[in-house]
C-alpha cells in the first residue's frame, strides 16, 4: 500500500511565514485607514467648532442695538456698539443686543442683555488663546458698568490665532478697524455689516482662516416716546 507524502516542516514554515506577511499587510492597511478616518474625523470637528462660532458671533451681532430711551449723559451707558481696533491679533467686541434667552419665568432678565467677545488664556495650556464670549443676564443700571452685571463667560473657540473684525460705514462707504456708538463721527449708530474673519491652526501647522459677514437689523438708534 502506498503511503501518501505530508508536508515538511520547512514547507510548513514557508507557508506560515507567508501567511504572517499577509497579516502584516492586511494590519497595516487597517491601521492606516483606521488613523486617516480619526485624523479627517478631527478635521472636521475643528472646521465645524469654527464654523458654530462664526455662526454664533454673527447671530449676536444681527440683533444688537442701541436705545436713545437712557439718560444720554451718563458716562457708563446702558446701551451701546465698542469694537476696540488696537486689541491685537484677537480683536474685542461689546454691544448690546437681543440676545439672551431667559431660563424662568420669574428671572429677573429680558431678551437684552451686553454681549462681549475678547481673547484669553486657556484655563488647562497657558500657552493656547480661547475666543471667550460674556454674556450679562440683564442690563446695567444707570451709572453701573457692563462688566459689573451677573453673567456668564464661557469659551467660544479654543486655540484661536486671530479675529480680524472689520465694520462697514455707510456714510463713508468704507470699512473701518474699529467702531464705537460713543464716538462724535459714529455717535448712536452702528455699522451696516461686519466682517468677520476667525484664524487657527490645524493639525498640519497650516493657519487656516474662515470668513463671514453679519448684517445688523437695528442699525438706527431705537427712540420710543409717551404720547
Amino acid at each position: 500500500m502506498r503511503r501518501e507524502r505530508g508536508f515538511t516542516l520547512i514547507e510548513v514554515m514557508i507557508a506560515v511565514a507567508i501567511l504572517c506577511l499577509m497579516m502584516a499587510i492586511a494590519w497595516g492597511t487597517v491601521v492606516k485607514t483606521m488613523s486617516a478616518n480619526k485624523h479627517f474625523g478631527a478635521v472636521e470637528d475643528r472646521y465645524r467648532e469654527a464654523r458654530n462660532a462664526l455662526a454664533r458671533i454673527a447671530a449676536d451681532l444681527s440683533m444688537a442695538y442701541i436705545s436713545g430711551n437712557e439718560d444720554q449723559t451718563q458716562q457708563e451707558r446702558r446701551t451701546f456698539f465698542v469694537a476696540d481696533a488696537n486689541a491685537g491679533e484677537v480683536g474685542s467686541l461689546r454691544f448690546s443686543a437681543f440676545a439672551h434667552t431667559r431660563l424662568y419665568s420669574d428671572a429677573n432678565e429680558s431678551d437684552q442683555a451686553v454681549v462681549a467677545y475678547f481673547a484669553a488664556p486657556d484655563p488647562v495650556d497657558r500657552r493656547v488663546t480661547d475666543l471667550m464670549r460674556r454674556e450679562s443676564r440683564r442690563m446695567s443700571w444707570q451709572g453701573e458698568r457692563w462688566d459689573a452685571v451677573p453673567g456668564e463667560t464661557d469659551i467660544l473657540f479654543s486655540g484661536v490665532t486671530k479675529l480680524k473684525l472689520g465694520y462697514f460705514d455707510v456714510k463713508t462707504n468704507e470699512w473701518k478697524d474699529g467702531w464705537t456708538s460713543l464716538a462724535d463721527t459714529t455717535m448712536n449708530r452702528m455699522p451696516t455689516r461686519v466682517r468677520i474673519a476667525l484664524s487657527f491652526i490645524d493639525d498640519s501647522g497650516k493657519e487656516i482662516t474662515l470668513t463671514t459677514q453679519a448684517e445688523i437689523m437695528l442699525q438706527e438708534m431705537l427712540q420710543f416716546y409717551a404720547i
